[in-house]
């Protein structure tokens, strides 16, 4: 009986979830990809608000089931349409039927069952008393050429030796998803639904784990594909021998059968052709292996209750070697020439007789040469717990050893070894990241500083297959091997990893910090998820994302800043950046700038310690004295995380700076010729950046001013050097807490149905805040609102102990701040640097009384003298002029704003009153006297 199918998504969300079942809504552009990010909805069941939210109204949707615990351990079988085609089902039900799953596959065959756009069948049962696998491909077979699509036709080209595989049939099983009824339309490439032939979700049949294993088992029976053989399993022939004799080996394979070698451990079922199908000797269970698949005289195991491999082939002399001699080949050679095999004529292979030919006199064995303390380390199997921390049931492949020495291979003779390897080389992990590519990683024993040590690499799949760029790769490194051994290391990962590819530890991997492809936010690299960064100079900076101290420490530091408005703003960057994806944002620059004795430094630490270790040796703080490369490079670290530059004053070239501040809010670096590494290098981060000297005054673009939101308001004012080392002091011992935490607060508000709507509509309001009569004001009123709308979160949920700051502090910071705002300051900036660094060229009474009476090579730059009780800079407006000229400033603009800020002092009986006379070397002249708060001499450093 068929239950009846409705056209309506929401009414079939609610049968789905009265039956239990977790829903998830599907992109109706073929893709056959969630709405939502749905990585929580593998353990946490969608909601009917949620689906009240999804499938309300016209929205062109699919609907889509996910399987696993979280729909109460539900299992999907999928036999796709060639499948079906093939008759795939007939063959696999004839097996059930013959191996005692008759009833429990009616079941299933009789419950829930769905016809797919392909003409495919799926098939659901609960999985009672064990837990539902993953996803698994049970069945496939190579595609025939006229299969070929033209993706496949160019993978060919590409490397001809691929294998184009259709899948025949699959399951999804935990952490999985399969689309349902009554999905259609452009939800599915082919635009036709996926139609209910039986039953519902209240029919699913109840199985325990024990069947379900076996009918996966039996469903594997019926895959096509070519298996790989390996040396320990099933030995490849040998070459023939020179007198025309047989190996004792090759005379069991032709004369010994199944039945003889598999007794009591294996009995026959039923046979279909050449093919043979097994269960246990007692009885008990159903299938368990086969013979003669796909015409190969080969044993395939299913199950993993005996003393062989599952889904490996075994010949007949590698089944008898594993039963009878623990797999060892040499001596299991041995016993069948003791019992009467091999040392016949090739020509009498395959005949009846049984009388073996007496062999040729052997060779007396050369004497034994005595072996090395490294020589003997694999006689009882090499010690990858101790060495590489690997499970110690981890083995070495057949015809290889691992000593101290290195890897070394079996010559075809059996006679001696051949070195592949200079020191043990093994694989220690896999990963997969959320893309889905699949890396390993390798480990060897270095000794080049004397004592051993252990390096780990990770590499892509693909690199490990290609022996020749693994070394290119890794030599660098200590690889401990050489270009002319390339294929055999190759080889020997591959065999060391199929050997033991259920011991292998398998772990999820990210390359980058903050926000992963699939939705996840990885905050460092103790998180439990493996951080490796496609360069090296990201290493020191992932590493430095690490937790320290206390929560309730670091709150504590923060909480005495509630009256310092620039670290609050630095701090609110720091959890602004996590909103930008959310919030379909660009990267952008906050610019800290001010006289370096007013704590820039330690504002930006504060920033960062939100989430890495702000210590200077730590790596996260970088400088601007550096290639744009470089800084492409600590980007492309983060998604969605804070990046610190200080010291602008550091930079070799303006131009520098200048290409940042461009290339920044595009989200990724320079586009290099022919596509090399490191090529547009994407990154999605606030740049939070500090010096002497603006940001902006390093670009003479317009446009540069919308990128950049920059204050030059001193971090802890003029008396803040005891807040500003208290707070130095307290993020060094508390850091790498905020960051992660404010990120789980972000995540659980995204995961609800209205969240990342309610998100953005909030930054919407915010943003029409703070926007005002000036186009400049507009463009930056976006990030204004980030900042802002972070802080205002963060104080919200407890995470900032302080009350967000007020509107009008924010504007006064920022909105009103434009380029030519802020000219002024920037040209007094370029003075004080200018002063800094040619004081020898300042003329003082000092000076003279110590019969330094020549004028510099340049000529003199003013002035110092002592004035009302301190020293005052004098410059020779000239000299000003072009020292600003140099910079792009015109010293005529920029004065009245200095008379007006306090920073030149003026005389009203002159004209103009700000040129005042100064007497040095002997003459008078009119000069620019500053004050010092213009350009200070000799001012005690405070904290920065």
């Amino acid at each position: 009986m068929t239950d009846a199918q409705t056209p309506d998504l929401r009414a079939a969300a609610r049968e789905y979830h009265d039956a239990g079942l977790c829903v998830l809504p599907i992109k109706a552009d073929g893709s056959k990809k969630p709405v939502v990010a749905w990585m929580d909805y593998k353990v946490t069941r969608t909601t009917p608000e949620q689906h009240d939210n999804w499938f309300s109204g016209d929205k062109p949707r699919g609907i889509a089931v996910v399987y696993g615990e979280v729909s109460g351990h539900v299992e999907l079988i999928e036999f796709e349409g060639i499948a079906i085609r093939e008759g795939l089902l007939n063959d696999v039900t004839e097996i059930m039927n013959d191996s005692g799953l008759g009833e429990p596959w009616a079941d299933i065959l009789g419950g829930w069952v769905t016809e797919s756009p392909s003409g495919g069948r799926h098939y659901r049962a609960r999985v009672q008393g064990g837990d539902v696998p993953g996803n698994l491909k049970l069945a496939s077979r190579l595609a025939r050429e006229d299969e070929y699509t033209d993706a496949d036709r160019q993978r060919l080209r590409e490397k001809p030796t691929a294998r184009i595989v259709r899948v025949l049939i699959e399951t999804r099983g935990e952490g999985g998803y399969g689309l349902v009824e009554p999905s259609g339309g452009t939800v599915h490439a082919t635009g036709r639904p996926y139609v209910r032939k039986a039953g519902g979700p209240s029919t699913m049949p109840v199985l325990d784990a024990d069947t379900m294993t076996a009918i996966r088992e039996v469903c594997r029976m019926v895959d096509k594909l070519p298996l790989p053989e390996v040396a320990k399993t099933a030995p490849r022939p040998a070459p023939p021998r020179n007198d025309g004799t047989l190996r004792p080996g090759d005379d069991y394979e032709a004369r010994a059968t199944w039945e003889e070698i598999l007794k009591g451990i294996f009995r026959p079922i039923s046979s279909r052709g050449e093919e043979t199908i097994w269960g246990w000797a007692d009885g008990v269970g159903g299938v368990k292996a086969t013979t003669g698949r796909g015409g190969a005289d080969r044993l395939y195991v299913f199950a993993t209750g005996s003393e062989f491999q599952a889904q490996v082939p075994y010949s007949k002399f590698g089944a008898y070697a594993l039963i009878e001699h623990n797999g060892d080949h040499k001596a299991a050679a041995r016993a069948l020439a003791r019992e009467g095999f091999g040392s016949r004529p090739l020509a009498s292979v395959g005949a009846t007789s049984r009388t073996a030919v007496p062999a040729a006199p052997a060779a007396p064995a050369p004497p034994a040469e005595e072996s090395t303390e490294e020589e003997q380390e694999d006689e009882e199997g090499y010690g990858y717990d101790k060495t590489f921390g690997l499970p110690s049931s981890v083995r070495t492949p057949y015809d290889y050893r691992v000593t101290g020495r290195g890897v070394e291979v079996l010559n075809p003779s059996g006679e001696s070894w051949t070195r592949v390897t200079f020191a043990p080389l093994v694989v220690t992990a896999t990963f997969e990241d959320p893309e889905g590519d699949q890396y390993v990683e390798l480990s060897w024993v270095d000794k080049s500083l004397g004592k051993p040590r252990r390096i780990s690499r990770i590499v892509s799949r693909e690199t490990a297959k290609r022996g020749r760029k693994l070394i290119e790769t890794l030599g660098a490194a200590g690889l401990p091997a050489v270009e002319g051994d390339a294929r055999a290391v190759e080889k020997w990962l591959a065999e060391f990893e199929a050997e033991n590819v259920h011991r292998i530890p398998s772990e999820q991997l990210a390359r980058w910090l903050g926000w992963q492809d699939d939705g996840t936010f990885v905050s460092s690299p103790e998180e439990g998820i493996k951080v490796d960064t496609p360069f090296e100079e990201q290493r020191g900076p992932a590493r430095a994302h690490a937790p320290k101290g206390t929560l309730e420490g670091w709150q504590e530091t923060v909480g005495a800043l509630a009256a310092f408005p620039v670290p609050r703003v630095a701090i609110a960057a720091a959890l602004a950046a996590p909103l930008l994806r959310p919030l379909g944002l660009n990267s952008f620059t906050l610019d800290i700038s001010s006289r370096s004795t007013k704590g820039k430094t330690t504002a930006l630490q504060v920033a960062l310690s939100v989430w890495a270790d702000p210590s200077e040796h730590a790596s996260a703080m970088s400088n601007w004295r550096t290639t744009l490369y470089a800084i492409e490079k600590r980007l492309n670290l983060v998604r969605g995380m804070l990046t610190v530059f200080d010291e602008t004053m550091a930079v070799t070239d303006d131009s520098l700076i200048d290409e940042v501040l461009y290339q920044l809010p595009m989200n990724h670096g320079k586009a290099r010729s022919g596509g090399a590494f490191g090529n547009m290098l994407p990154w999605e981060t606030i740049l939070l950046s500090s010096g002497e000297r603006p940001a902006l005054s390093f670009t003479t673009s317009q446009g540069a001013a919308a990128r950049i939101l920059g204050t030059t308001i001193a971090p802890f004012g003029d008396n803040g050097g005891p807040a500003a080392a208290a707070a130095r002091e307290g993020v060094l011992a508390h850091h790498g807490l905020a960051g992660p935490a404010f990120v789980r607060y972000i995540l659980s508000g995204l995961a609800q149905a209205t969240g990342p709507d309610t998100l953005k509509e909030r930054h919407r309001a915010l943003t029409q805040e703070f926007r005002g009569s000036g186009d400049m004001t507009n463009r930056r009123a976006p990030m204004v609102a980030a900042l802002v709308l972070a802080e205002t979160l963060a104080c919200g949920n407890g995470l900032l102990p302080y009350e967000p700051l007020a509107h009008d502090v924010w504007r006064g910071l920022f909105t009103a701040h434009t380029p030519t705002d802020n000219r002024p300051e920037m040209a007094m900036d370029v003075l004080r640097e200018y002063v800094a660094g040619h004081a020898h060229e300042l003329y003082s009474t000092s000076r003279a009384a110590m019969g330094d009476h020549r004028p510099p090579f340049s000529g003199w730059l003013g002035a110092l003298s002592q004035k009302d009780g301190g020293l005052e800079v004098a410059l020779l407006p000239e000299r000003a002029r072009r020292v600003l000229a140099e910079s792009g400033y015109v010293l005529d603009a920029v004065v009245g704003s200095w008379i007006e800020s306090g920073y030149l002092k003026t005389l009203p009986s002159q004209r103009p009153p700000h040129l005042v006379p100064r007497r040095f070397d002997g003459a008078r002249a009119k000069c620019l006297a500053f004050s010092a708060a213009g350009i200070g001499f000799g001012d005690e450093d405070d904290p920065s």
